[in-house]
């Protein structure tokens, strides 16, 4: 599988997702659906099926467009703020790069390449990983630094105006179908990474343009310019 020669060409940057591409944090998902649930419970605002087709941040954000403006929902959404965070933190004192990912980074940046990370994850919590781990980035935007997170374009178009590239400079690389939804909505080349969660079918049927095993996997793929994935 290879992107098109006119992609490689014009290719600027690199965005990525953080958890479980970047690195492996090991957020315990499950538990913060359960949190959540009972939040929104507790304020009265459940509903039936509430939770089919949405994740965690939608499902807060449908419970505030329940409220009326005002301080009653700025209290909502701050407690469901601290709870998030409360269950990102669990993990981030142990969660560290993948092996090889901080050299991979190097690598792309040293070809020229524009690096941004764009996460649904809160600044806190990566600010933590980072500050142990360095990983070479030109751009960074969590959720709390937009209004609208992936899969919404707007979180990556926010990301290619801070690198100052265009869509079809930059490619889009995660390890969720959101990634791949987001980078095909704002434009970008798309790449999924696999995982024990995500398949390479899963990859495409979001309609990834190529699938690699690992950020290293693309850093050498993109930096000796072959054009093709190396399985």
């Amino acid at each position: 599988m290879a992107l098109p020669a006119e992609a490689l060409d014009a290719l600027r940057a690199v965005v990525l997702d953080f958890d479980g591409t970047l690195a492996d944090t090991r957020i315990d998902f499950g538990l913060m659906r359960s949190r959540t649930r009972r939040l929104i419970q507790a304020w009265d605002l459940w509903e039936d099926r509430l939770e089919d087709g949405r994740f965690v941040l939608e499902m807060i954000r449908y419970a505030a467009d329940k409220l009326p403006g005002g301080r009653l929902r700025e209290q909502f959404e701050a407690e469901a703020a601290q709870m998030l965070i409360d269950v990102e933190m669990l993990s981030c004192e142990t969660a560290a790069p993948f092996p090889g990912t901080a050299e991979a980074l190097d690598a792309l940046s040293a070809r020229g390449f524009r690096l941004g990370i764009v996460t649904r994850n809160c600044r806190t919590a990566v600010s933590c990983v980072l500050a142990r781990h360095h990983l070479r980035h030109d751009a960074l935007l969590t959720r709390d630094d937009v209004e609208r997170v992936k899969p919404e374009k707007e979180h990556l178009l926010e990301a290619l105006a801070l690198l100052g590239v265009g869509p079809r400079e930059a490619i889009m690389v995660g390890d969720h179908r959101t990634d791949i939804e987001c980078g095909r909505a704002a434009g970008t080349w798309t790449c999924g990474v696999l995982t024990d969660k995500t398949t390479e079918a899963e990859h495409l049927a979001a309609g990834a343009h190529m699938v690699v095993a690992t950020v290293p996997d693309l850093a050498r793929l993109l930096c000796d310019g072959s054009g093709e994935v190396r399985r």
